[in-house]
């Protein structure tokens, strides 16, 4: 039985709530009408006149390899590259690496009380988190599976609200609490195993829950618990197709689901209803993120697949459904962050995609952002 796209006992026969928001058309609340004229003139430049309203700009340091983890440790840009899964800081001012992390990285991301402080998992159980300003100053640093051997394989990671407990994900889709609030001590908390494949996880808003975007067919959000107790865990029939990404909107607004159906869709974390998808792509959504305020989000569809993905970058209005944007890209864009407090967006692209090096030495028309991996964009504040 479904009730509003929510998921009790019963057959799983019924018609998502994210295709019933994506016919609505939205209205405009007055309270963004000049938040959504100041967004529209400010990527309408050339014709609007307002020229350094959207800035771009390239990681030069990085080097031509495809990135699997992403995110800002304040100002500076941290990386975890899939060549040799070393995590590596970047100052964007001069594009020079300032410090790096070796080990077999798949997931780090920054507290989100600090963002001096990140953590990092590796994919054979390492799990590390470590101050940013300098090479061997780490809180945690141990290896997982010495605790269990299922401990391993990791490929998810987000930090709840709190910064107490950190939620990862492994290949045989069991998902982990880790207990930090025990400074000298790192303790496991509960365990729950996914009968489904787990593609992303988030904590929700308050960090009472943790999601889960789920595969399959219907794609499903299951919304666990932070005790991962099956007892109080609810599933939303989100997407057609598997669920593929999510993020959480800083002001806790919502929760953005990325499906291989190509839409994303807002949930309002408190009542578990769709308010607004986005339909804009043709290739399924492999990663999604909120600005600082909540009111823009961007998105990419850049899978794992070396040639899967649209070459473009989506940026649109949160609140009112409105696409601002859809620049173009070098190559499909695999991984999308927002600064944790101001409107620059960075965003990773698909390494195997982008232009031969050698075609640059022969077309004067490509330059070396065509050929970056990692970019950045600026938007200037609605006031």
């Amino acid at each position: 039985v479904v009730f509003g796209g929510v998921v009790s006992a019963g057959p799983a026969q019924m018609t998502s709530s994210a295709h019933i928001g994506h016919i609505l058309n939205p209205l405009i609340d007055p309270a963004f009408s000049d938040h959504e004229r100041f967004y529209n003139k400010a990527f309408s430049y050339p014709t609007s006149g307002m020229a350094d309203a959207v800035t771009h700009d390239f990681l030069r340091g990085q080097k031509r390899s495809s990135v699997d983890a992403l995110d800002w440790a304040g100002d500076k840009l941290l990386v975890a590259s899939n060549k040799d899964s070393t995590l590596r800081l970047f100052d964007m001012a001069s594009g020079e690496k300032e410090r790096s992390w070796s080990g077999d990285w798949m997931a780090a991301q920054c507290d989100p009380k600090n963002p001096f402080i990140a953590a990092a998992v590796g994919w054979t159980g390492k799990f590390r988190v470590f101050d940013t300003r300098s090479s061997t100053t780490s809180v945690y640093d141990v290896d997982l599976k010495k605790s269990s051997p299922s401990l391993k394989e990791f490929l998810c990671l987000s930090w709840a609200p709190s910064s107490k407990y950190i939620a990862v994900s492994n290949r045989s889709d069991q998902v982990y609490i880790l207990d930090l609030r025990m400074a000298a001590q790192l303790r496991l908390g509960p365990m729950h195993t996914s009968p489904l494949e787990v593609n992303q996880l988030a904590w929700g808003p308050e960090g009472e829950t943790v999601w889960l975007a789920a595969g399959g067919s219907p794609g499903l959000l299951s919304i666990l618990p932070k005790t991962l107790a099956a007892e109080g865990a609810v599933q939303l029939h989100a997407h057609q197709h598997h669920a593929l990404a999510l993020a959480v909107d800083p002001t806790g607004k919502y929760v953005a689901s990325g499906g291989g159906d190509c839409l994303v869709s807002l949930w309002d974390p408190r009542h578990l209803t769709c308010v607004r998808t986005f339909g804009n792509a043709t290739q399924g959504i492999a990663t999604i993120g909120f600005n600082y305020t909540g009111g823009l989000v961007a998105w990419g569809t850049g899978g794992l697949s070396s040639s899967a993905g649209e070459r473009n970058l989506p940026i649109a209005g949160a609140h009112t459904g409105t696409l601002f944007s859809m620049e173009q890209t070098s190559a499909p864009v695999q991984h999308v962050k927002w600064h944790p407090y101001k409107n620059i967006l960075a965003y990773a692209v698909n390494a195997s995609q982008l232009p031969d090096e050698r075609d640059a030495q022969r077309d004067r028309h490509l330059r070396d952002k065509d050929l970056a991996v990692v970019h950045t964009l600026k938007v200037a504040d609605a006031t």
